[in-house]
């Protein structure tokens, strides 16, 4: 095999894991503009409220105030619908980068599960552990017979003591 056949799969793993460190990234920067846009939703949101409170504040000026009340309810209803689309477009789209971002933190959790280190790590803990259980339990059967074994003992030293 030549240099020509193993070079474009390296190119291709390269840019695959660059990709992945740089998606990051872009999600973050992503995140901080959605952020952004959030931000001026919610001062857009302010504004309307605003004009609404001035428009009918005024409104008790006029001879026909109720009617004064109505369109500047139906102007602020018609400006919070724009504004609560835009919002939901930018909810969905967070959305979709938190889920990205997810993804690819599980993808690399997957690959660290899946590193042969950890695999052999995990594997001399198991050992281990199993290790300490079995001389536990042996551990626990000689503390029975010894238990079993006590009466015996005591008897045997009751019979053999200078004492008596």
């Amino acid at each position: 095999m030549s240099l020509r056949f193993f070079f474009p799969i390296f190119l291709i793993v390269l840019g695959i894991y660059t990709s992945m460190v740089y998606a990051g990234q872009v999600q973050e920067r992503e995140l901080k503009e959605l952020d952004e846009v959030q931000t001026r939703l919610d001062l857009q949101r302010e504004w309307i409220q605003y004009r609404y409170d001035a428009s009918v504040k005024s409104c008790y000026a006029l001879f026909w105030v109720q009617r004064c009340l109505d369109k500047a309810r139906a102007q602020s209803i018609k400006d919070r619908k724009v504004v609560r689309d835009q919002e939901l477009d930018l909810h969905d789209r967070k959305r979709l980068v938190n889920e990205l971002q997810k993804d690819e933190k599980d993808q690399i959790r997957v690959a660290e599960y899946q590193d042969p280190k950890k695999v052999q790590e995990r594997a001399n803990n198991r050992a281990a552990y199993e290790e300490k259980q079995r001389l536990r339990a042996e551990r626990a059967v000689e503390l029975e017979e010894r238990k079993k074994d006590a009466e015996k003992r005591s008897q045997e030293n009751k019979q053999t003591s200078p004492l008596d």
